[in-house]
């Protein structure tokens, strides 16, 4: 076990070393314009939702849509990012998100993940979806330590609220109340940290620059070209995530935590009003467990994290990127139904030791 982790922890150096030196060299292209510049550009004004301060800090053509929607919960982590230049905050946070998705992963393939479509899109761009989803899948892989957990549950809803609602649904299934009050200290903090370094009144101007954002959202092709679930009404998305919720709980109870983890992210996806395609990136650190496992939710991966190519060769990205959402959620729903339930017992059946994320046990002699 011991020697697992050490790999582990060499393949997760690893892989922040190949994606900070990646994006550091993408980051230098005249061509490039990543979403993480947004971040960035809005903790140097003073009001950082002021939209039309950012269009013009960022000097970018009228095509690309330009806004800073993040809750001011978040406003602490982009403000130490927003101390150095925006080329090293950018690899730098393309570095550390790397390094979490290969800790979620739990594999020593890690950095071969990189290669991709979802993490080829979203690392160089700075998107938050990779970090999101090693937070996320972190969350239920440590069930067992309930404080970090939660800390963690916590820390994605600061980031990014609409795509982690699904996980609360299914621990209050789960009557994981320890770790949900865990996240909501995580979150209370956060947000009395960010109204004494910001003031209270960035969460007025935060609800103030939504509507313009929706407006935005609703007017740009970019946008409409990038969402994976448009159009949908507000009941089907409320139902997803009740469903996702619910399926989840079901895979979590059977001890299957990454099916667990699909289906719920899967179900934030589809219940938030804006999921772009970089947002596949969330399950590249399932893909050792489940392919490892060879069932219905491997295949559903594999097809999934190629979505993205859909965009590079032409294709048109809607319905293929909600099909394959869905195909996803279906696959690890079925998984977590059909997988035998797991039997404590056998805890006692002798010594164990990890196996690129599962966890095997011996017989003992």
């Amino acid at each position: 076990m011991r020697r697992h982790r050490v790999t582990v922890l060499g393949a997760a150096v690893l892989t922040a070393v190949l994606a900070g030196s990646f994006t550091w060299y993408i980051s230098g292209l005249p061509t490039h314009r990543p979403d993480f510049a947004m971040m960035w550009a809005a903790m140097q004004l003073r009001d950082p939702y002021d939209r039309a301060a950012l269009v013009a800090a960022l000097h970018w053509e009228a095509k690309f849509p330009v806004a800073f929607v993040y809750p001011p919960t978040a406003l602490p982590l982009f403000g130490l990012l927003g101390l150095m230049s925006m080329r090293a905050a950018l690899v730098l946070w393309a570095a550390v998100s790397a390094a979490a998705m290969a800790l979620a992963s739990r594999s020593r393939w890690a950095p071969f993940l990189l290669l991709t479509p979802p993490m080829l899109w979203a690392i160089p761009g700075g998107q938050t979806s990779v970090l999101l989803g090693a937070i996320l899948l972190g969350c239920l892989l440590l069930l067992d330590r309930p404080v970090l957990s939660g800390l963690l549950l916590g820390f994605a809803l600061c980031l990014k609220p609409q795509v982690a609602l699904a996980l609360p649904l299914l621990l209050a299934v789960e009557r994981r109340w320890d770790v949900l009050v865990a996240a909501a200290a995580t979150f209370a903090l956060m947000a009395a940290l960010s109204a004494l370094l910001f003031g209270p009144a960035e969460w007025v101007q935060w609800a103030r620059s939504l509507p313009a954002f929706i407006r935005l959202h609703e007017a740009n092709p970019l946008l409409h070209r990038n969402e994976i679930a448009p159009g949908l009404p507000l009941w089907i998305r409320a139902a997803a995530l009740l469903a996702g919720g619910v399926l989840a709980a079901i895979a979590l109870r059977r001890g299957n935590p990454v099916e667990a983890f699909a289906i719920a992210a899967g179900a934030g996806l589809v219940g938030s009003a804006h999921a772009m395609g970089y947002e596949f990136a969330m399950f590249v650190p399932t893909l050792p467990a489940l392919i490892g496992r060879r069932g219905w939710s491997a295949s559903a991966i594999i097809l999934f994290v190629m979505i993205p190519g859909f965009i590079w060769f032409g294709l048109p990205p809607f319905p293929f990127r909600f099909l394959a959402l869905l195909l996803l959620m279906a696959a690890a729903a079925v998984d977590g139904l059909l997988a035998p339930r797991a039997q404590p017992e056998l805890a006692s059946a002798g010594p164990a030791h990890e196996n690129d994320g599962e966890m095997v046990k011996e017989p003992c002699g």
